[in-house]
Parts: structure tokens; sequence; C-alpha cells
């Protein structure tokens, strides 16, 4: 009896030793430097015939894993009631960036774009203008340094269509 007493003490107080020794382990990644990436977005119009008609540069820095906007724009004043009160409609493009990383030497990042304009056909003092919107929303993965369209649509009102392009390259 004495010997197991003896016993459940010795091995009720080395049970913990082996934690006083071992090294903490927390779970975490070892830290790594940041990378930063410097990316362009070309929004681009082409017209009917497959030719880019007009195009308009966005350009931000972002680190990994950051969260990065774009906002550029016109707000537009729509009458709202009878009253005459007057409410405004941002229209413009609007670029997020999410959780930018590198993948095997590809550049990694959720994205949500935002193009609204005004359809040239109606402005018109009597009528409240006619919004035009393309917006997508994807994670996408692009090799670095080269321009790759991202989004793309058809324009509803011909055969055109509108494309949003990034180049990322890593800030050394």
């Amino acid at each position: 009896m004495k010997k197991t007493i003896l016993f459940c003490l010795i091995l009720a107080f080395t049970a913990g030793t082996p934690r006083l020794f071992a090294q903490e382990n927390t779970g975490k990644v070892p830290d790594s430097p940041p990378h930063f990436f410097h990316l362009l977005f070309t929004v681009e119009e082409v017209g009917d015939s497959g030719k880019i008609v007009n195009s308009r540069s966005y350009s931000t820095t972002i680190s990994d894993h950051s969260y990065n906007q774009i906002r550029t724009g016109t707000k537009v004043p729509v009458k709202s009631s009878d009253k005459g009160d007057i409410q405004y409609i941002d229209v413009g493009v609007s670029v997020d960036c999410r959780d930018a990383h590198e993948v095997n030497g590809k550049f990694s990042a959720g994205i949500t774009a935002d193009i609204s304009s005004i359809a040239a056909d109606a402005e018109t003092a009597s009528q409240p203008p006619i919004l035009r919107q393309n917006r997508w929303q994807a994670n996408s993965l692009i090799p670095m340094g080269k321009p790759t369209v991202i989004f793309s649509s058809d324009n509803l009102q011909g055969k055109g269509k509108l494309q949003v392009e990034l180049t990322a390259t890593i800030l050394e």
C-alpha cells in the first residue's frame, strides 16, 4: 500500500514536468517580413469593333493580408420628391481589394469593382438620369507583372464591353 501511494505521488509530481522543459507552442506561424504590392487597375471600354475606345487607370499599394479601397467619382443630384428634395447618388469607380498575398509567385486577392455612369442619352433636365452600373466580386489569382483582365461584361446597349484589367507587381 505504501508503494502504491508513493508511486501515485511521484506520478502526480512528474506529470507536469515535461511542460516545464518543452518550448511553448502557440500555434503561430513565424513572422516573415510583409510583402508590398503595387496594383494598377485599368478600366477599359471596348467598342463594337473590339478595339479599346476609352480607358482609365487607378493605382494603389497594398501589403499582405490588408484591405484597400479606391474611390473616385461624382455625386449626382437627383430630385427625390415632389417638394424638390434632392438626393445625391455616387457615380464613378469603386475598387476594394482584401487579403492580398503571394501564392507560388502569383498575386492573390479578393477584389470587388463597382463602375457606374450616367447614360449619355438620358441627360435631360425633365427626367431623372439613367445610371449604368457594372459590379463584380471575385477571388483572383494572376501572374505577377502581367496585365490580366479580371472582370468583363457585355455592354447591353451595343456590341462592346467593359473590362477591368489588373497588373500586380511585388515591391522589393
